[in-house]
């Protein structure tokens, strides 16, 4: 059963003697009832809020969905845990508060119980961004967009927040048990607690892959998107760390999607059209130029060829993998990303795989005072590399003579 149109139930809305609302609405207010018949509309009708069922189960959700979507797919879920059977529900604010009611046993879900309003004076309203609002008066005190479900949409954050409170709060993507059923699935997406620069896929409390990393200059996602649409910041203060994107082009809406089964879905809606790929590491180190797949780059500016030496790796600019991935992924991921200029594996760390980001001078300083064995790109032969060095060493009392400030890019 699929949630019903706002425009094709017209007449039920404007004669039902059970309607409060009129048919294109982006607002609910107090004392108006929303029931399963009805929708919301954002004001430029983009998004649609109301009751859905999905699979066979029967189960009744509230969400919200692109209005041009055929298949009425919810990019946000309110009650995933807590289903009404069918044609049971209604949703409304009622004390200041949003409600969804099951009409059969009066039971009730506070949407924004994390933040009751204080006032009767409150208002709801469904915007074109696709994020649903509480306002109390003149101030924003609730929004779905702190509580998403599987659907990464421009403007949202991902992220920790209330860092140091007693009670943090964690937003990250959570996928769908199975296509049919909107409750709570096997697979995350989110920042990793302890290295705040790492993006993981999560498969319950294992990270099953890492897909996104702060470089200390930009957030950078593995896989390359298709649509190449996408403006990502990241932000790290005292109490918040998150990243969030908007989309480049007006005209082409993209989004992302944590899939049921451990998969990245990039969704582009242009031209009223709905287009989508899917995107994981592949398995091993056989890496394939797919859409399916971590794309290697043809060409470094640096090169692809890697050679030892011996040192210390800058504490500056790296991030950390785990174990599991084997020196083999590390040097994997390494290689996939242009900006990485160096790596270093060892088994007996937790963190065994680090990736180095910075300055490749910087890193070259470190040669000889340790013997961690790093592996640095851009060099066949061993005799070059100190040749490399020389040269570097040579071009900085330069610099410093004509007071060059940069020289990160060597």
């Amino acid at each position: 059963m699929r949630a019903f149109n706002s425009k094709a139930f017209s007449f039920l809305l404007i004669f039902s003697p059970l309607s409060c609302l009129s048919n294109a609405s982006n607002t609910l207010r107090t004392g108006e009832t929303l029931y399963n018949y009805e929708t919301l509309v954002s004001s430029n009708g983009v998004f649609e809020l109301g009751f859905f069922s999905s699979g066979d189960s029967g189960n009744e959700y509230v969400g919200i969905w692109f209005i041009n979507d055929k298949d009425k797919k919810a990019v946000w879920v309110a009650n995933r845990e807590d289903p009404l059977p069918a044609s049971s529900g209604s949703l409304s604010i009622t004390n200041g508060n949003l409600v969804i009611y099951n009409n059969r046993t009066s039971d009730k879900t506070i949407l924004n119980s994390d933040a009751p309003a204080t006032t009767n004076n409150t208002i709801a309203k469904l915007l074109d961004s696709g994020n649903f609002v509480l306002i109390q008066g003149e101030k924003m005190i609730w929004q779905s967009f702190e509580h998403p479900t599987d659907t990464f949409l421009p403007g949202m954050k991902l992220g920790l927040f209330n860092i140091g409170a007693s009670q943090p709060r964690v937003q990250f993507l959570l996928s769908w048990l199975n296509p049919g059923d909107p409750g709570k699935g096997s697979f995350s997406l989110g920042f990793d607690r302890e290295n705040k620069t790492q993006f993981n896929i999560w498969w319950g409390e294992s990270v099953y892959q890492e897909i996104g990393f702060w470089d200390g200059k930009n957030f950078r996602l593995f896989f390359e998107s298709s649509s190449n649409n996408h403006n990502f910041s990241y932000v790290s203060e005292e109490k918040e760390t998150y990243v969030t994107f908007s989309n480049k082009e007006s005209i082409v809406f993209s989004w992302f999607v944590m899939a049921y089964h451990g998969v990245i879905n990039e969704y582009k809606m242009e031209d009223q059209r709905i287009s989508m790929v899917n995107y994981s590491l592949c398995d091993g180190t056989a890496v394939k130029n797919s859409s399916g797949c971590l794309i290697i780059p043809l060409v470094c500016e640096n090169g692809d060829d890697f050679s030892e030496i011996t040192g210390l790796m800058p504490t500056s600019i790296i991030t950390r993998r785990a174990t599991a991935i084997g020196i083999n992924g590390c040097e994997l991921l390494c290689r996939s990303n242009c900006s990485c200029v160096a790596y270093a594996y060892s088994s007996s760390d937790r963190y065994g795989c680090e990736l180095y980001y910075g300055s490749k001078l910087d890193l070259l300083k470190m040669t000889g005072k340790g013997n961690r064995a790093i592996l640095l790109r851009g060099h066949r032969k061993s005799s070059k590399l100190f040749h490399f060095y020389y040269e570097i060493r040579r071009f900085e009392l330069i610099t410093i003579l004509f007071h060059v400030v940069n020289c990160n890019d060597l």
